[in-house]
């Protein structure tokens, strides 16, 4: 469900900074006390009467899940060169410097068509003092 959808079935919507507030439908409302903003796919209702977010939900006959991106725009599963390259750095951090087990690691992910590219990013991390992995993936997936 898009944000639109969603302000087309609430009552008293109003701009409000980054978002919009509105009557919560979940209890009567006579002064705006719903807060409706939209966040990285994410539709995020908070009604300052105290409603819970599944009685908002209820009242607009949605369901919680609706609020959020599609699952299959949530749910991007790793490749499994990425999966195996986390496992080997896992196994490498025991050798690691306490620091160095504490800093972020980048993974770079490379096939035959970004080969270089891939190379050449995980040299510029390198030189800027990051912990960097290629991981090759032979299957071109």
């Amino acid at each position: 469900m898009n944000l639109n959808a969603i302000l087309d079935r609430l009552q008293g919507v109003r701009r409000n900074g980054s978002g919009w507030m509105a009557r919560c439908p979940a209890h009567e409302d006579r002064c705006p006390s719903l807060s409706i903003r939209n966040e990285n796919g994410k539709i995020l209702l908070h009604c300052f009467g105290g409603c819970s977010i599944e009685a908002v939900c209820a009242a607009l006959e949605i369901k919680v899940r609706e609020l959020f991106a599609t699952e299959r725009e949530i749910y991007k599963p790793e490749p499994g060169i990425v999966r195996e390259t986390q496992k080997q750095i896992t196994g490498l951090r025991g050798r690691l410097t306490r620091d160095d087990r504490e800093r972020a690691l980048t993974v770079v992910l490379a096939d035959e068509t970004n080969l270089d590219a891939a190379i050449a990013r995980a040299l510029a991390l390198a030189v800027e003092e990051e912990l960097v992995q290629v991981a090759i993936d032979g299957n071109g997936q």
